[in-house]
């Protein structure tokens, strides 16, 4: 059995380097997720009350990409492909993959410390600005978002997500503290 923690703490790196391209990818996802929701304004009551909220977090997201506009890094292999063996292979920094197992471990209801002991593990294996960006991308919200529009399903799933916020919230507030014992520059949060 392949252990998660170690294929996100040892990432296959690819042999090629790439532009960092969230911010622009962000802003264009931000503004079509704007002028959609004109289109469908009224129609679900649970989108109407939360995706204001969730297009901030995204622009908290943006904030924290604005140093990383010419970024280059190296890409690796995200783990949900070792662990599903799976032919097609998705690439991208490794902070990504991190973050999004991070956000991973909150809605599946991982205990704090061992987040805690995840995050000692990772000192100096990341860089915690484009972690942060990456917490604060609301990726499970614009995914059941869509799923809810298009198919009409998800709509629980969705819904779970909002009933949570203050909570992943309080989840990211406690992982910056934790890689703040880490950093010389601190990492602040607008909230």
């Amino acid at each position: 059995m392949i252990d998660i923690d170690y294929c996100i703490l040892n990432p296959i790196r690819l042999n090629k380097k790439k532009k960092l391209n969230w911010y622009e990818l962000w802003i264009n996802k931000s503004n079509y997720i704007v002028s959609y929701y004109e289109t469908i304004k009224g129609k679900y009551s649970i989108i109407d009350e939360s995706i204001d909220y969730y297009m901030v977090m995204l622009e908290m997201g943006i904030y924290y990409l604005k140093n990383y506009l010419d970024y280059y890094d190296y890409v690796y292999i995200q783990h949900n492909v070792i662990l599903n063996n799976s032919m097609t292979i998705k690439e991208d920094v490794k902070e990504r993959d991190f973050a999004e197992y991070l956000k991973y471990l909150f809605y599946n209801n991982s205990d704090i410390n061992d987040v805690y002991k995840l995050l000692k593990k990772t000192k100096n294996k990341f860089n915690y600005y484009l972690v942060v960006a990456r917490l604060l991308y609301p990726s499970y919200y614009l995914y059941y978002l869509e799923k809810v529009i298009v198919s009409f399903e998800d709509y629980d799933k969705l819904n779970n997500i909002v009933n949570h916020s203050t909570e992943y919230e309080t989840y990211i507030k406690c992982i910056v503290n934790k890689m703040n014992e880490y950093l010389i520059k601190k990492i602040v949060l607008p909230f």
